[in-house]
This record gives C-alpha cells, structure tokens and sequence, in this order.
C-alpha cells in the first residue's frame, strides 16, 4: 500500500513539473512536448461587402479588417492601409493594433484617393508578421464632354 502511495505521488510530481517552463524544457528536450502554433490571422471583416466600383471618383472606401492573434501571448501589430492605382502607392491609414493571446481586433477605416479610370488597388499590410491581403475597385471613367 505504501508503494502504491508513494507511485501515485510521484505521478503527481512528474505530471505538476511537467506543467512549468522547467517542465516543459525537460520533455522538449526528450522529443515529448512541442510548441504550441504561434501566427497571426489577416482578414477582411466582410469580405462580400468590399467594393467592386467607386460610385464616384473621390468616393471614400470603408475597409474593415480582422487580425487574429494564435499565440498564448497578447500581441502588437502595426499595420497600415495602402492604395496603388498604376503604379503608385499612397499609405492612406496606418496604425498600431493590439491582440489578446487568442483573440481578435478590428480595425474600421474610411480611406480615399482621386481615382479617374482604371483600377485602385486597396492593400491592408501587418509589417510583422508580413501578411497583407487586398482587393480591386473599378474607377469611375471620366466625364465626356457630349459636344465633342
């Protein structure tokens, strides 16, 4: 009986070691524990309400984005919102987000350019861990004249 004792408390001890840093070293270093995923998530809050056109050509655009922190540690992201239309880019936005360990923020901004036909690409970037994703609009073709 005082075997099975003394077995069930040294159980106790390896299993409550094993859930400190020291622990978690020792069972790294032997091949039994592994680092939990660590990343962060870039996405656009609403994805199907992005604009496909501007109505007009200095229409502002609501871009509204989510950045999921997978960590066990709370997490600071800068992040800036760019907009290229052939070939220039103009950071309209930018800013500081923080995350809890696991969690989300959102970010809501309304961002304009003078945009005259052709294409305006809208790019939200975190600059570590470098993610960006991005969408298109059609800009509005510029006024004919009807006299001409």
């Amino acid at each position: 009986m005082k075997s099975l004792v003394l077995l069930v408390v040294m159980v106790l001890l390896c299993v409550g070691l094993a859930q400190t840093n020291q622990g978690h070293v020792l069972l790294s270093d032997v091949g039994l524990y592994e680092q939990p995923a660590s990343y962060a998530e870039l996405t656009f809050t609403a994805p199907g309400d992005l604009p496909s056109a501007l109505p007009s050509s200095n229409s502002p655009i609501d871009v509204s984005f989510s950045i999921h922190n997978v960590s066990g540690a709370a997490g600071a992201y800068q992040w800036s919102v760019i907009l290229t239309k052939s070939g220039q880019s103009h950071v309209k936005a930018s800013g500081t987000a923080t995350a809890p360990a696991q969690g989300r923020v959102t970010v809501t901004k309304s961002v304009a350019m003078a945009c005259v036909g052709g294409r305006l690409q809208v790019l939200v970037r975190l600059a570590r861990p470098a993610e960006s994703v991005d969408f298109w609009v059609t800009c509005p073709q510029p006024n004919r004249d009807p006299n001409e």
